[in-house]
């Protein structure tokens, strides 16, 4: 286990570009779904009803869809996109962390 402490020399940098990346796709996914930029979060739970619908339908019930649920509702996608926008914003500040600590 002692030539693993010698060794090591800081985080790789394949894990801070990993660690980067991921951290900037998730910030951007989860702001422009937490703020329903060009009408993603509308569309995106549109398309879920709509799903819900022709589903019902298939299995002949003709009913709307079985009624509301969370997963569909703008109100859920925009509270999943911030919490999507805050675990990027985590995942930047542990690339910053580990490029300093390296």
């Amino acid at each position: 286990m002692q030539f693993l402490a010698a060794g090591a020399h800081g985080p790789s940098p394949v894990i801070l570009v990993v660690f980067g990346v991921a951290g900037l796709v998730a910030l951007w996914c989860g702001l422009s779904w937490a703020f329903d930029v060009r009408g993603i979060t509308t569309r995106r739970s549109e398309r879920i009803r709509r799903k819900r619908e022709e589903a019902w339908a298939a299995v002949g019930r003709l009913g709307g869809g079985g009624g509301p649920t969370l997963s569909g509702s703008v109100g859920y996608l925009r509270t999943l996109g911030a919490v999507m926008a805050a675990a990027g914003a985590v995942l930047l500040l542990a690339a910053y962390a580990l490029w300093h600590l390296g």
